[in-house]
């Protein structure tokens, strides 16, 4: 156990800052998900088309990461952020705005472009303003900020869509976004300007069109579209071992600490989004609960995750990632475990313990995963280090919520109880690789020597 040194007050009110700047990403995505019903409606359009509005985001943010690393060392991570959240604020009025269904997804892309650019870069200006030995609790810090956005956008965006329609969703991203860059002009530093060495641009138009694919095919399910994002993919993964400067560096995930870490955000985001898309579903179709009943039924996980998020920012700088996150994933291995086996006549004091100790056990294993990650780089490793983060994440997110909805929808043409003992069954599987990632994570940590002052 190690004494975790002092952060100055200047650090944790940038931290705080780019806290505000994530809260805003992640409220925007709760709130227009509640509000996708009330857009179909007054647009005129079918559910698929609607749709839409949240994949486009997804796919632009997805589309973004790739080239983040590069703008950081052209402009300075924090000059970037001030543009990333400028272009955010815009394409959130051209949204309100928007005349039509199409218009409305265009600028939605764009939002989550801007999105993507925006969460990368603001990581990066929090690792390079506290270093490695205090990243754990500014990076617990702004999860809880930043968790609490799906916890108060659904309820915040059922109020609004009460009284007002729909475009009032991205207006309401306009005061806080301005109290961000007002405060973000004063307190964040900009960052050095710098020559990065030439984009690749064939390396950027292949990833670039592979990664949208990849993750739209996950969610999708489109053959076609799976072949050409896997060959686009795999075009890129072999020129990046070649080039010189690639636009992403995939060297770094054969680091002794980056690749365990980078395996163990990728489960983690598996099991996460894989059980975001179960759980509602568990409490109305198997247990018989309205959609506002288990939205309540949900939220005391979602406060649990919150924060335990910071708990492990204080536990990390202390004992170290790979240690906090194998706690982490234990526990949400051992609350999975039970829940194949709760049906109708279950005590719902049983299950909302099992699903606080899951969410408890979700703040402890993800974000010390993802520090680890950032602290076993040098400062100028950085961005390319947040974006190869940000994309597995996401990947992961995809795929563990794809496969959880193939098997559940499988499994229910034998009856709900078939349907989620597989689907819990699968979540118990990613928990339990989660767990040996984590493992193979803390290891890496105390075999290996890491030199991050270059």
């Amino acid at each position: 156990m190690t004494t975790a040194p002092p952060i100055p007050r200047a650090v944790w009110i940038a931290s705080g800052v780019m806290a505000l700047g994530g809260f805003l990403g992640n409220m925007d995505g709760s709130i227009v998900a509640v509000g996708l019903e009330s857009m179909r409606l007054h647009l005129g359009v079918s559910l698929i088309e609607i749709q839409w509005v949240a994949t486009a985001f997804l796919l632009g943010l997805s589309a973004a990461l790739p080239l983040t690393p590069w703008l950081v060392r052209k402009l300075g991570a924090g000059r970037l952020w001030l543009w990333a959240l400028a272009a955010f604020l815009l394409t959130s009025i051209a949204c309100a705005l928007a005349p039509d269904a199409g218009t409305l997804i265009a600028f939605r892309a764009l939002q989550g472009m801007a999105t993507g650019v925006m969460v990368t870069a603001g990581q990066t200006v929090i690792g390079l303003a506290v270093g490695p030995d205090r990243l754990g609790r500014t990076m617990g810090t702004l999860g809880l900020v930043v968790g609490l956005a799906p916890v108060v956008g659904p309820s915040v965006g059922g109020f609004l869509l009460a009284h007002f329609s729909w475009p009032v969703l991205f207006w309401l991203n306009l005061p806080i976004g301005l109290l961000a860059f007002g405060l973000a002009l004063r307190y964040v530093p900009r960052g050095d300007r710098g020559q990065p060495p030439p984009v690749d641009w064939p390396g950027l138009a292949l990833i670039t069109l592979g990664l949208p694919l990849l993750v739209y095919t996950l969610t999708e399910r489109n053959a076609l579209f799976a072949a050409v994002g896997a060959v686009a993919l795999a075009a890129f993964v072999r020129r990046s071992l070649r080039v010189r400067h690639p636009v992403l560096d995939l060297r770094l995930a054969a680091r002794p600490v980056m690749g365990p870490a980078l395996a163990s955000v990728l489960l983690a985001g598996a099991g996460m989004f894989g059980a975001v898309l179960v759980l509602p579903l568990w409490f109305q179709v198997r247990l018989g609960a309205g959609p506002a009943e288990a939205g309540v039924l949900l939220a005391p996980m979602g406060l649990a995750t919150t924060v335990f998020v910071l708990v492990a920012g204080r536990l990390t700088d202390r004992h170290g990632g790979g240690t906090v996150s194998l706690t982490g994933s234990v526990v949400v291995l051992a609350a999975t475990v039970p829940l194949p086996w709760l049906g109708p006549d279950a005590p719902m004091w049983l299950i909302q313990v099992l699903l606080v100790v899951r969410g408890a056990g979700l703040g402890l294993s993800i974000m010390p995963a993802s520090t680890a990650a950032y602290a076993s780089v040098a400062a100028g490793e950085l961005g390319h280090a947040t974006a190869l983060v940000n994309i597995v994440m996401r990947v992961g997110g995809a795929a563990g919520g794809a496969l959880c909805v193939i098997v559940l929808s499988r499994g229910l043409t034998a009856g709900p109880a078939t349907g989620f003992g597989w689907a819990f069954g699968v979540l118990g599987a990613v928990c339990a690789l989660g767990t040996a990632a984590t493992a193979w994570l803390r290891h890496a940590e105390r075999t290996s020597t890491v030199d991050t002052t270059a």
